[in-house]
């Protein structure tokens, strides 16, 4: 006799390979299903990734990555990154409480009718014929409706947020850390379709916005959550001395913390373990730390150019930055920064010049950072009023963007793409660009970026006489401030009228 399964609140039927919820039906994979019903078979125990992998793609040779999607996808389908715990280098376990029953005892569900039921009669079909049409219509619906419901929650990403790494190591030399050793992280945590980690200069701004300073406490960092997009956020410490580091570390999910330690001789090692752990959560790839890690010094500089060109201090932070460009003439995180405070000064000539010199220098290597050059040197055509430059330039942006699957540049590429159409008056482009960064912004969940773009679908469609429709966004953009406590963008609303 078949048997279903229990767990959560859903039910899980082998001999259908479907799972359902009330009157849900949730389709899964074919691989994906054999994952789960191995799992809910051995609950609260330990697998090892090669007993899972051996188990169910017995039949092909397949890669890591492949049973860390399968993971992923089943923490969405039943929604809880927790339902399965992640045991770093041994395995996963399923987390929750299964029942097994029988076939026969199974709920009923829409999808599940009870075993031996009657057959209906002849009179019920011809008394109750446009009913059950109707009905079918509805069954129809709904289908198509949790269709595109699923399609549109398929369309949003999780987002990884790495917080300044608190620095307990007690010699100035390490005073990069804070700053240094976040971004360092960050670039090493790649991101894909599914899993977006956002940039150093996003997560300052999100700080500001929670007004969160950097010597934040743990109970504030939830703060983060509010004004972000956040699924997993990073809050670590380095402590110890040279040759014996030691990273604390805390996972901040919205419904748990995960905490651990990483022991290592090599400071940028103990980074790398660090973010290990972090995909072993997320699933995204991890990237190869580079041969020859920068140095201390120049991490030093780096990270106090960071600061000045937060606290908008541009000429020191050019300063500083041309002083690195000189020790590492190779580095294109500095050359982008340079280019970016180059533009913030005005100096565009200049900057000009020093993101072609960085695009000759990618030619050669699969930089992300290329995508940031050409939309700074959009940006640049734009100030020049060179418009159909402009938009070429962004062009290239978007095509390297969307190679290294970051969706919050091509969210910036298309909202300034709107604003150059905007100025020319092109309407119904402007609006199409707005709604695509939009798209891209509600993608990764972010307030600030959502906010704006409805502020600005908002000031288009007034302008264009389409009043009705322009109070609506402005409406949308009212309630994603007020609800995400964005205080400093209240003035933004009193700008539409």
């Amino acid at each position: 006799m078949s048997c279903i399964y229990l767990s959560q609140g859903f039910v899980i039927y082998p001999h259908r390979q479907t799972i359902t919820r009330g009157e849900e039906t949730i389709p899964v994979r074919p691989k994906t299903f054999a994952l789960l019903l191995l799992m809910l078979e051995k609950p609260r125990e330990v697998l090892s990734k090669g007993y899972l992998l051996a188990s169910i793609w017995d039949d092909v040779t397949v890669e890591e990555q492949v049973l860390v999607q399968s993971i992923r996808e089943l923490r969405q389908l039943f929604g809880s990154a927790e339902i399965i715990q992640t045991y770093p280098r041994k395995g996963y376990a399923w987390a929750a409480d299964v029942e097994k029953q029988t076939a026969a005892s199974a709920p009923l569900t829409a999808n599940a009718p009870a075993v031996n039921t009657p057959e209906p009669r002849v009179w019920w079909r011809k008394t109750y014929a446009v009913p059950a049409l109707v009905i079918a219509v509805v069954i129809a619906l709904g289908g198509i409706f949790y269709a595109l419901s699923a399609r549109s929650s398929a369309m949003q990403t999780e987002v990884v947020i790495v917080l300044p790494i608190k620095n307990q190591i007690p010699s100035n030399d390490y005073n990069w850390v804070s700053l240094g050793a976040m971004d360092e992280l960050i670039h090493l945590l790649g991101s894909n379709k599914n899993v977006q980690v956002m940039s150093s200069e996003y997560v300052l701004g999100a700080m500001a916005h929670a007004n969160l300073a950097r010597n934040f406490q743990t109970q504030e960092v939830m703060r983060i959550f509010n004004v972000s997009g956040a699924s997993l956020i990073v809050e670590a410490q380095i402590g110890g001395f040279a040759e014996n580091y030691r990273i604390d570390y805390k996972l901040h999910f919205k419904q748990d913390i995960k905490r651990g330690v990483v022991f290592n001789r090599d400071l940028h090692q103990a980074l790398y373990q660090l973010g290990e752990i972090i995909v072993s959560h997320t699933g995204q790839p991890l990237h190869k730390p580079e041969e020859k890690a920068q140095t201390a010094f120049n991490n030093e500089l780096f990270a106090r150019a960071l600061e000045k060109k937060d606290a908008e201090e541009f000429e020191l932070a050019r300063t500083l930055l041309a002083s690195l460009k000189q020790l590492e003439p190779n580095n294109m995180i500095v050359r982008t920064s340079l280019a970016q405070v180059l533009i913030r000064l005005n100096e565009f000539t200049t900057a000009k010049s020093e993101i072609e010199s960085a695009l000759e220098l990618a030619q050669t290597t699969l930089a992300p950072e290329r995508s940031a050059l050409y939309f700074n040197l959009a940006l640049i055509a734009k100030h020049q009023h060179q418009f159909a430059q402009a938009i070429n330039h962004l062009n290239q942006a978007d095509q390297f963007a969307e190679e290294t699957n970051n969706l919050l540049m091509r969210a910036e590429i298309a909202d300034l793409r709107g604003e150059i159409h905007n100025s020319m008056g092109a309407y119904t482009q402007a609006q199409t660009a707005f709604e695509q960064a939009l798209t891209f912004n509600s993608a990764i969940r972010c307030p600030v970026g959502i906010s704006d773009n409805h502020l600005k679908l908002a000031k288009l469609l007034a302008l264009q006489g389409k009043r009705e429709n322009a109070l609506e966004h402005y409406s949308q953009a009212k309630s994603v401030i007020e609800t995400h406590h964005l205080d400093a963008l209240q003035t933004n609303l009193a700008s539409f009228k």
